[in-house]
């Protein structure tokens, strides 16, 4: 691994707005007039953890599932960064891996929050099946009206159409080094044909 002489500047100034975005910026914003929550990306697992808990307020001892994300965010970001300073043969690769966290993040966060229900039986008529039943209305309604009052922050857009011209960035440099590859491979082997047109007109020389 050997340092590159020509950085890719676009892709090293979309890394650091994905770095503000996921450690400065909010993600998530729960407003109730006077009351606000601001939840930033490498939070967000605590959120997977305990939606209910986090995005009231109410519990917020998520320390371990936030430190373990916020490193998971740090490598996803330096490994990139390494890219961009140093030529890597897997350099397209590690442009893919903030886009990779995000949607990943983003799709169990979703599926998540929209399965936490309590398990009843609609036939069973006992009183722990109705106690159930009513327990479900309660997080239904309660999760309707939360999920009213939740907005996307600017560091999610930001991190996500960042993350996204890096992805795009590190397909098309696995595109351009397929081209280069390409093209060697025809040159190499016209060169090959033409050593043997030249050796076959000597032999047909007298």
């Amino acid at each position: 691994m050997q340092r590159d002489v020509n950085i890719d500047h676009a892709a090293l100034a979309a890394l650091g707005a994905i770095v503000v975005g996921w450690f400065l910026m909010t993600a998530l914003v729960v407003n109730f007039g006077l009351w606000q929550e601001s939840i930033r990306f490498y939070d967000v697992w605590a959120v997977i953890q305990d939606p209910g808990g986090r995005l009231s307020g109410i519990n917020r001892s998520h320390a371990l599932t936030t430190l373990g994300f916020g490193l998971v965010c740090a490598a996803a970001v330096l490994a990139p960064a390494i890219s961009i300073f140093y030529k890597r043969n897997d350099a397209w690769l590690t442009y893919l891996i903030p886009f990779v966290v995000m949607t990943v993040s983003c799709a169990v966060l979703y599926t998540k929050s929209s399965t936490s229900y309590f398990p009843t039986d609609p036939d069973t008529h006992s009183v722990s099946a109705f106690l159930a039943r009513i327990a479900q209305a309660a997080v239904t309604r309660a999760g309707d009206t939360v999920a009213s009052h939740i907005s996307i922050g600017a560091g999610a857009y930001v991190a996500m159409l960042c993350s996204c011209f890096l992805a795009l960035r590190g397909l098309s440099i696995l595109r351009a080094a397929a081209t280069r590859a390409d093209a060697v491979a025809s040159g190499i082997e016209g060169l090959a044909t033409r050593r043997q047109r030249n050796a076959s007109t000597r032999q047909i020389e007298p």
